[in-house]
């Protein structure tokens, strides 16, 4: 299946309304947004050679967050955090009262492919984005600007 080309949304986290607008729009339909954040302006980190990235228990020093849409029939969204904090991010999440909410599950929680986990699609979408960001900061081996890039991905 061909996915067309992402629309891309910039937003502060100040208010992220347009993007859980978004995201309660694409509810049900299997649809996926990655959201990337900005780097503090002189905390960008540095390039990692491709030797040490293929045998590094860790990911990336600044995360990459993916909310995906519950299929049709489906009453879960899966989100996913690809970080470079290393392994038991739930655990620290927990630490900093960004544990799993009621009704959440955990799927993976993985040094290197990152933390995964699946909410109600009945959650708030704005919470549900708010959590993924929270988390983001809280994963980051990087200080991160506030401002965030959305990729809105829709099955063609």
């Amino acid at each position: 299946m061909a996915v067309p080309p992402p629309v891309e949304l910039t937003f502060d986290e100040v208010d992220p309304s347009a993007v859980a607008g978004e995201l309660e729009r694409l509810a049900g339909t299997g649809a996926w947004v990655n959201l990337v954040p900005e780097v503090e302006p002189g905390h960008e980190p540095p390039p990692r050679s491709a030797v040490i990235s293929l045998f590094s228990a860790r990911g990336e020093a600044v995360p990459f967050a993916t909310w995906s849409a519950s299929g049709p029939g489906d009453r879960r969204h899966t989100l996913g955090i690809e970080h470079g904090s290393g392994p038991r991010a739930l655990a620290r999440l927990d630490e900093v009262d960004l544990g799993l909410r009621p009704r959440w599950f955990k799927v993976a929680d993985h040094p290197r492919r990152g933390l995964v986990v699946t909410c109600p699609s009945d959650e708030p979408a704005e919470d549900v984005l708010w959590w993924l960001l929270a988390a983001c900061h809280a994963l980051s081996a990087v200080p991160l600007s506030g401002t965030w890039q959305a990729r809105v991905y829709e099955p063609g």
